[in-house]
């Protein structure tokens, strides 16, 4: 994987010198296509990649899963790399099984995995590096600013936009981080949601870029974050995107319901909560800074 930070910086230039007024649904081509991909990531020197593109499928997460354990399986016989995409899913999860709404034609729904062969510290950090990587590649094609809700998930305005997904296949032989899966669901067009949705689901719909060559620049933004996730640049830009960082929030412990001052994120991904009682160190659970 080699001078991926080059890649599509000239196709880029043309698609931002057409204007900031183009809609993603109306004068951009919107098709998946697995050839268009491969090309913009061949162009970005991501040539040892596994590219799957689907009209449907359950989980792109699950297809996923399965190439990785495979990747260990048969080393000799898989790529490092894989992206798994398709229109829509039927059973698009994110963090906790909770379900990620994926109608077809107006989103982004890919895996990608990674061979990485970590001691098992590193995934928290593939897993932030990840949230940063999306907001860049969001920044270059939208006029919005992404925030980061702790822990990985992408937000406009008190709205929820794009969810990320980590999972892990450890090396059953010698225990490590064998291989990353990396979900991403993003809605971009789409304008009715679920009525439990309805009011924190958000759509970044002026996007001046196709979804084919949207996904390419999001899994080689990926790919060179995952170089080296815990770069203290990396680590910083995390930290100035939160949405809650200097707010209050409130989160569930043994079904009871407590608050606090979420003062600080640790280099481990941890958030640093100030309470009545001391801090308090989250790694895991949902917060939220809305009144329940």
């Amino acid at each position: 994987m080699k001078d991926i930070d080059n890649g599509l910086s000239k196709d880029m230039d043309k698609e931002l010198s057409r204007g900031t007024d183009s809609r993603l649904s109306k004068s951009i081509d919107n098709r998946l296509s697995a050839e268009d991909i491969s090309s913009a990531l061949s162009g970005a020197g991501i040539t040892d990649c596994t590219i799957q593109v689907y009209d449907t499928v359950g989980s792109t997460q699950d297809i996923g899963k399965e190439f990785a354990r495979s990747q260990w399986s048969d080393p000799e016989g898989t790529s490092p790399l894989a992206l798994i995409t398709a229109d829509s899913q039927t059973k698009g999860r994110g963090r906790y099984g909770k379900h990620f709404y994926s109608p077809s034609d107006t989103g982004i729904y890919m895996s990608l995995v990674i061979k990485v062969g970590k001691p098992v510290e590193n995934f928290l950090s593939i897993t932030t590096a990840t949230a940063v990587a999306v907001c860049h590649v969001i920044e270059r094609h939208s006029h919005m600013k992404p925030e980061i809700k702790w822990v990985n998930d992408v937000w406009f305005g008190g709205r929820k936009a794009c969810g990320i997904l980590t999972e892990a296949v450890t090396d059953p032989k010698s225990g490590i981080l064998g291989s990353v899966i990396i979900g991403i669901g993003m809605n971009l067009t789409t304008e009715s949601f679920p009525d439990e949705l309805r009011d924190i689901a958000f759509s970044i719909d002026d996007m001046d870029i196709g979804r084919s060559r949207l996904i390419a620049e999001i899994a080689s933004e990926i790919f060179k974050a995952s170089e080296d996730p815990d770069s203290d640049e990396l680590f910083e830009e995390y930290k100035s995107r939160s949405l809650i960082l200097g707010k209050e929030v409130w989160w569930m412990e043994r079904d009871q319901r407590r608050t606090g001052l979420a003062v600080d994120i640790n280099r481990a991904g941890n958030l640093i909560v100030k309470t009545e009682a001391g801090l308090v160190t989250l790694n895991s659970g949902d917060v939220s800074i809305r009144p329940v």
